[in-house]
């Protein structure tokens, strides 16, 4: 008898989906004036015969998501719920579980998290805005259902324009010069989440209450949840670069106390241990080598780029 396709969990700059075929995708940076708000686009593609599980896992960033095709998002008891033409979500604490089926475009767009605060007045833990109802303004509507065309035509650089205008349109209206508590969110990011409350408050002459209070009301989420998923994710992003790394080094680098406390961080968030996700990622790179993206820490490639 036949074996069915093993699953293949990869990497989409943060997120691994569960997948049992190739998807094309890649990642494009954007204009000057959105990189301090916006981390990078990313274009995803697939075209599956048969409805298929997606598990994203939790990302340090918000996804602005316009997509063209069938995808259902899958609630308790494994309910499924048709995706919003196009959504804003993310931050979240645990895996999300999505389906999809047939040909599927979709555009993301990365927002760090005081951006998603900024231009859509969303923060976690709000439930995901359906921003094709509305929810971020008639012009947005308008250029969601104009995205979601250019999606369905596979023309990707009409959709990334029309997003990109977009979003230089609302940052020049919402957006604001960075406070304390988005300047103590940028540093955290390029310390790969271990820089410590503390040390950033001195660092701004703050006490460390008055940056926690301002850290919440500016990025829109609590910095010590914020750098466990900047640490979580820089972890299975080296472990997808490179399944081989020895955990015990991983813990070192990025400041947990030891491989347990790593494996249980880990765990915690991803729904599976290090070890695991390493095996994973391992036989997504023998049966996928184009998935392999280059990873992030001290002196290696930068990618995806960090806020300025």
């Amino acid at each position: 008898m036949r074996q069915p396709p093993p699953a293949i969990w990869w990497r989409r700059l943060g997120a691994f989906v569960c997948h049992s075929g190739a998807m094309p995708r890649r990642m494009l940076v954007p204009a000057p004036a959105l990189r301090p708000l916006v981390q990078m686009y990313r274009i995803v593609e697939e075209s599956a015969p048969q409805p298929e599980r997606h598990m994203l896992l939790p990302e340090h960033t918000a996804h602005l998501i316009v997509h063209s095709g069938g995808t259902w998002m899958l609630g308790p008891g494994g309910v499924a719920a048709p995706l919003p033409l196009a959504t804003l979500s993310g931050l979240t604490l645990t895996p999300a579980p999505l389906l999809s089926g047939g040909p599927t475009r979709a555009l993301w767009a990365e927002l760090y998290p005081w951006a998603a605060r900024q231009l859509l007045g969303w923060s976690y833990p709000d439930p995901p805005l359906d921003l094709s109802a509305g929810a971020g303004g008639p012009a947005l509507s308008a250029a969601v259902r104009a995205i979601s065309a250019a999606l369905a035509a596979a023309d990707w650089d009409t959709a990334v324009g029309l997003l990109e205008g977009w979003l230089l349109a609302r940052a020049a209206q919402t957006a604001r010069a960075a406070g304390p508590g988005v300047r103590a969110a940028v540093r955290l990011y390029h310390s790969t989440g271990q820089a410590r409350v503390a040390d950033l408050a001195a660092e701004l002459d703050l006490s460390p209450r008055t940056l926690e209070r301002q850290f919440a009301q500016e990025v829109g989420i609590g910095a010590k949840s914020l750098a466990r998923l900047i640490r979580f994710e820089t972890a299975h992003n080296l472990l997808s670069d490179d399944p081989q790394t020895p955990l015990a080094t991983l813990a070192y680098d990025l400041g947990f106390s030891d491989q347990a406390h790593l494996t249980r961080e880990f765990r915690a968030l991803g729904g599976l241990t290090p070890g695991a996700y390493a095996r994973l990622s391992r036989l997504r790179r023998a049966l996928d080598p184009g998935a392999w993206l280059p990873g992030t820490l001290g002196d290696k490639p930068v990618w995806p780029p960090l806020p300025e």
